[in-house]
């Protein structure tokens, strides 16, 4: 990494080896998104009184329909062409890449989430609200890796921190938004406004819904803003917007009237397995 005259040069080797051991420091920064976010799952469930081993088994669930919905999601939301010739290869490893859709991991950690709440009888907002959390960090830490890996870049730029990613531009130079780094520090603002609604409505007597709906109308609607800072992949050359913007424009949709479903209803937050008697914090 070094400095040109106009940018920052991005030349950062995306496999590091150990010993005989070649890992992607994506797939590193990821299992530590994974764990941490866990760590705050882990919280929120002590902290409403369910069994102990709750987190870990809706962890592990979680995290599966994330893998899941984030591999075919990307088959069915930027490879259509591919899925509809072969409809077999929309669940095939096979490809000169494995890409990852992040609105695609989002549906697949929803469909875990209702199954964990039918397996369960836990509220599925009650799940979603606790989820929020870790997801908000799994995306930051995603980011980063995608910044390791020089993909999903920005447009060019002409600002005093643009990046030139030479495992991407292999061509020549060319000054790029980090729109990595925006991406990053949106899951961060995200973590933060979670955090401060929590502690504002007075933690375990939260709204049902609220935090859910606050995070997937502040993440899915900056989200829309980022992107257009960043390389799209469009439906057309005649669409003025990338596929990201369009599908984060439904979830948003959906945080905003969860959000004033819940600030309107009112009421604590549905716990239907805690004791009659659990203390709130």
């Amino acid at each position: 990494m070094g400095h040109v005259a106009h940018c920052l040069i991005w030349d950062v080797d995306p496999v590091v080896t150990l010993w005989s051991l070649h890992i992607r420091w994506y797939g590193i920064l990821f299992a530590l998104g994974v764990v941490l976010g866990h760590m705050l799952l882990s919280w929120q469930m002590a902290r409403a009184g369910h069994p102990e081993d709750t987190d870990i088994r809706l962890t592990w669930a979680l995290a599966t329909g994330m893998l899941i919905g984030a591999f075919t999601g990307h088959r069915l939301f930027y490879e259509w062409d591919r899925v509809l010739a072969d409809p077999w290869s929309a669940f095939s490893l096979k490809g000169p890449v494995i890409g990852l859709s992040s609105h695609g991991a989002t549906v697949g950690i929803l469909f875990a989430a209702y199954l964990f709440h039918r397996w369960t009888r836990i509220p599925f907002l009650e799940l979603t609200d606790r989820i929020t959390f870790g997801t908000a960090l799994v995306a930051v830490f995603v980011r980063l890796g995608n910044l390791v890996n020089s993909e999903i870049v920005g447009k060019a730029a002409s600002v005093p921190w643009a990046i030139c990613f030479t495992h991407y531009d292999r061509a020549g130079l060319v000054p790029r938004h980090p729109v990595q780094i925006y991406e990053a520090l949106l899951g961060v603002v995200v973590l933060g406004l979670l955090f401060w609604a929590d502690r504002k409505s007075g933690g375990e007597r939260r709204p049902t819904g609220m935090l859910t709906g606050l995070f997937a109308t502040s993440y899915f609607g900056l989200r829309i803003v980022a992107e257009f800072f960043k390389e799209p992949l469009v439906l057309s050359p005649d669409s003025p917007l990338s596929m990201g913007q369009i599908l984060s424009f439904p979830f948003f949709l959906v945080g905003v009237v969860l959000l004033v479903r819940s600030l309107t209803k009112g009421g604590g937050a549905d716990h239907s397995l805690n004791p009659p008697d659990a203390p709130l914090p």
